[in-house]
């Protein structure tokens, strides 16, 4: 991992690189010297002194050697109590400076999660800002750490910081706190320009000390949001940008993002949710709007619209590109959807996440959600997400399944989900049936970073006690393959602990359909190195392509393929779902495993001649190839009698960058059509293969593309597409 440090000079050249080539004439004059600008420039003299007396409060900086660079600094900024427009501002500050700048919200709650964090971490410098409830030595003691001194915020400018983190600046957002919407989007501007945001709040003098602050930026442009005619009037040698809302403020950041080539995510939030006694997550969502490079969208007050909003937001040119979708919004803020459940049982609605595709179009963004009860736990666990580049210890996998002894088809999928772990360099632990022990389960799980557990919840809750467990995890990604696991107080006492993300269903499941979807993901995250969310979105396509595939060999009659959709829809992540985990060193012994390539118009899927040795459990065996799938369906044995094999499937996202405009790929192979499915993502350009081989199918197995003309009429698109699915 980059690790971060600033002098005195670091810094100048640093923004005056941002702010180009200076004029030699003062950029602005200078005002009248009335009493009420006398009193605000004496404030401002005042803040000065005692930021010269206090001397660097904020020694983010480094001396330089020679030609030889100090080692960089690990600085964490350490933010107190502020009110949420404060919030947002110094967020946006700090990220326009850098946007991979370590924030941490101080939170008495988290304090032994935020100590447990700071002892491995071990940050060279922590910068306390705003307001604490205790002296600073206090602060020390509570969280095990150092601290420089206290930096002094609140519902003002925050001249201290502008100090050092930016004595030059070009250009300068300005802003009315008021309307939310507005401010979101001016502070997501800021960080794209890398320029200081200045709220405007209504105070005595805070005109004054706008335009000193120009001339000691000698800034050269003003983003005007909104009303700010007051502060801008007479300005000489400036040049006045103005936006005259939230929309023109939004098409401003995007443009910018563009510069730096295609918008690959999107953040959308509740602006209101602080106003509707919610969690305020919407203060951090500009902050992880800028750590993304991420255009902004907000939803209405009751956050019910995100997926109209999200339609409409990818279909237009600056978002067609967008790939993944941070949802930064509690359950209540924006709710998750709800549909009939498409298997008769116990619940009556699945929920799912905005933006969920219905019928056989596939999952279009890799979504996740951050979100917590103390929104102070989001910004820990982005930071923890920096342990993972630069990890160098062997990764760790603890594999849990079937602890009831009564779920031997799940087993069978967790079996082969922990050889494709270890088979991909993690040291694998796989604990089975009478194999599982609570204690032991304790005992590993701090020095994990995958846990997969697979079984009834109410066992690891109920029985263990899982929820009284509280040593501190590794930054870990967290598997809950469970029916009803996925609720806050379930999921979080990981995230509280250790974890980075979670993944889980707040629905039931059944286990068949719960194995392959994880089984799935793994594969995604191990062999095509996916993100989370592309992990998980990979996994989600996977079951719908499946239950195409029996439809198409069954017909409509074919059972509990309801029971894939409803999976599909529910499993869910709660974390950053552009995260990367790092790739483990492979083993010698690493068994060859399926895979692509395109040559042409042709897509060739390699099939390794090794497979796994046959994983049993209770009746049922699978044998198969690593990156291969399974997905429950069963043959019987003709030799032995109540033998269930489970049949071996191959699975491909297949890319096709370059696919006509208005064109759709067909595809022709020597396997009969009724082995395989492909479901096309025109948007994204991406096509999901599914296949059955026969045993002579080895080696290089090929899929001819043509591409058939697109017509503009939306039903015959629509007919269209189905065809081409059924083929």
């Amino acid at each position: 991992m980059p690790e971060r440090s600033w002098d005195s000079h670091h810094v100048s050249s640093h923004q005056a690189k941002r702010a180009g080539t200076l004029r030699n004439t003062e950029t602005l004059e200078t005002p009248s010297m009335t009493p009420k600008t006398m009193r605000a420039i004496f404030l401002i003299l005042l803040i000065g002194l005692g930021l010269a007396l206090s001397g660097a409060f904020i020694s983010i900086r480094r001396a330089s050697a020679g030609s030889h660079a100090a080692p960089l600094d690990r600085v964490i900024f350490l933010i107190g109590n502020l009110p949420d427009q404060s919030l947002i501002c110094l967020t946006a500050n700090l990220a326009a400076w850098d946007d991979r700048a370590i924030l941490l919200l101080d939170s008495p709650n988290l304090s032994s999660q935020q100590k447990s964090f700071l002892e491995v971490y071990k940050p060279d410098r922590v910068i306390p800002v705003g307001s604490f409830r205790e002296s600073k030595t206090e602060l020390e003691g509570r969280l095990g750490v150092k601290a420089a001194s206290m930096v002094p915020a609140g519902s003002g400018p925050p001249l201290a910081l502008w100090k050092d983190l930016f004595p030059l600046a070009d250009r300068v957002v300005l802003c009315p706190a008021e309307p939310r919407p507005q401010l979101l989007q001016a502070s997501c501007l800021a960080g794209a320009l890398g320029a200081p945001l200045f709220m405007l709040t209504g105070q005595p003098g805070e005109e004054a000390i706008f335009r000193q602050q120009l001339s000691s930026w000698k800034a050269q442009k003003i983003y005007a949001v909104g009303d700010c005619g007051k502060p801008c009037r007479d300005l000489k040698n400036v040049r006045i940008i103005r936006l005259p809302d939230a929309e023109a403020t939004a098409r401003a950041h995007r443009l910018q993002l563009k510069k730096r080539g295609p918008i690959e995510n999107v953040v959308v939030t509740n602006p209101m949710d602080g106003q509707r006694g919610l969690t305020s997550m919407s203060a951090l969502a500009p902050w992880i709007s800028v750590r993304h490079r991420a255009a902004l969208l907000l939803t209405n007050e009751k956050g019910d619209d995100a997926s109209s909003i999200l339609r409409d937001a990818i279909r237009s040119p600056d978002l067609r590109r967008v790939d993944s979708l941070l949802i930064v919004s509690d359950l209540n803020a924006i709710p998750m959807e709800r549909r009939p459940n498409p298997v008769a049982g116990k619940d009556q609605f699945i929920e799912m996440e905005p933006m969920t595709p219905t019928g056989s179009d596939p999952f279009t963004l890799a979504t996740g959600r951050l979100f917590a009860d103390d929104r102070a736990l989001v910004p820990l666990l982005l930071a923890r997400q920096e342990f993972l580049a630069c990890k160098t210890s062997p990764l760790k996998a603890l594999v849990v399944s079937n602890p009831s002894g009564g779920l031997p088809l799940l087993e069978t999928f967790s079996r082969n989900t922990a050889k494709e772990l270890a088979n991909s360099g993690y040291h694998t632990t796989a604990l089975f049936n009478r194999e599982i022990n609570p204690d032991h389960i304790r005992q590993l799980m701090p020095d994990q970073d995958l846990f997969l557990w697979e079984g009834h919840f109410a066992t690891l809750t109920k029985e263990y006690k899982m929820q009284e467990w509280t040593e501190p995890m590794m930054p870990s990604l967290v598997f809950l393959q469970s029916c009803l696991a996925l609720a806050d107080g379930k999921a979080q006492p990981f995230l509280q602990r250790g974890a980075v993300a979670v993944i889980g269903t707040s629905t039931r499941t059944y286990s068949a359909t719960g194995g392959a979807c994880s089984l799935a993901f793994f594969d995604a995250l191990l062999y095509d190195h996916e993100t989370l969310g592309g992990s998980l979105r990979q996994a989600k396509n996977f079951l719908l392509v499946y239950s195409l595939l029996k439809e198409k060999r069954l017909g409509k009659g074919a059972k509990l393929t309801g029971a894939n959709l409803r999976s599909s829809w529910a499993f869910s992540l709660w974390g950053d779902p552009t995260l990367t985990l790092p790739s483990p060193v492979l083993p010698e012994d690493t068994l060859p495993a399926v895979h692509q390539t395109i040559q042409g118009h042709t897509i060739v899927i390699t099939l390794p001649d090794a497979r796994y040795r046959k994983a049993i459990s209770n009746q049922y065996q699978a044998e198969m190839s690593p990156n291969g799938r399974l997905a429950g369906l069963i043959t019987l044995d003709e030799d032995e009698e109540n033998v269930k094999h489970l049949v071996p499937f191959i699975f491909a996202e297949v890319q096709l960058p370059k696919a006509p405009a208005d064109k759709t790929p067909r595809l022709r192979s020597r396997l009969p059509e009724s082995r395989w499915v492909f479901n096309w993502d025109a948007r994204r350009k991406c096509g999901y293969l599914l296949f059955m081989p026969r045993a002579k199918d080895q080696g290089e197995l090929r899929f001819n593309v043509d591409w058939q003309d697109e017509t503009v009429d939306e039903s015959k698109v629509r007919q269209k597409k189905t065809a081409v699915v059924q083929h």
